[in-house]
């Protein structure tokens, strides 16, 4: 390989940078304008229903976040406790009191834990077995604590 063949590679490489750089910014908003139409629709579709279209495409995805966040903002701005965490419901010292938001707090995290873990999972493809088992159970752990405290989301 002589000099003029390496001078030829780097002119070629210079140019096709130089052309990728302007292929890219006007592709990244060419992206940016062409998806508008679909978040308008998935704004209103939201605003109307709860929910859009493509909010179903991975709806346990789409699910797992929204309950995990707002079990997390039940938690921040919850203002009482449900009855059941206490050992005696007729007379309820402050002491009593503290145990059972304890109690009540460490059920949400579990039910926070196991919606995360979940995201968690679907999102990470490589993983070995004893994590993917673990895992699992976090995730069981999590889905049966919503299923029994699902009456005592609410303030």
């Amino acid at each position: 390989m002589n000099y003029k063949d390496i001078g030829e590679i780097k002119l070629k490489y210079v140019r096709n940078f130089k052309q990728d750089i302007i292929y890219y910014c006007f592709y990244i908003w060419w992206n940016w304008l062409e998806d508008r139409p679909r978040k308008i629709k998935s704004f209103f579709q939201r605003g109307w229903r709860g929910w859009a279209d493509e909010d179903t495409w991975n709806f346990d995805m789409y699910l797992a976040q929204v309950i995990s966040e707002g079990v997390k903002h039940h938690k921040k701005y919850q203002t009482g406790i449900p009855s059941e965490y206490f050992e005696d419901r007729e007379n309820i010292s402050s002491k009593e009191e503290k145990i059972a938001l304890k109690r009540y707090y460490e059920n949400l995290d579990m039910i926070i834990k196991g919606f995360e873990t979940y995201i968690e999972m679907c999102n990470n493809y490589k993983m070995n077995e004893k994590k993917y088992i673990t895992q699992k159970l976090t995730v069981l752990r999590g889905l049966e604590q919503f299923k029994t405290s699902f009456h005592n989301l609410n303030d």
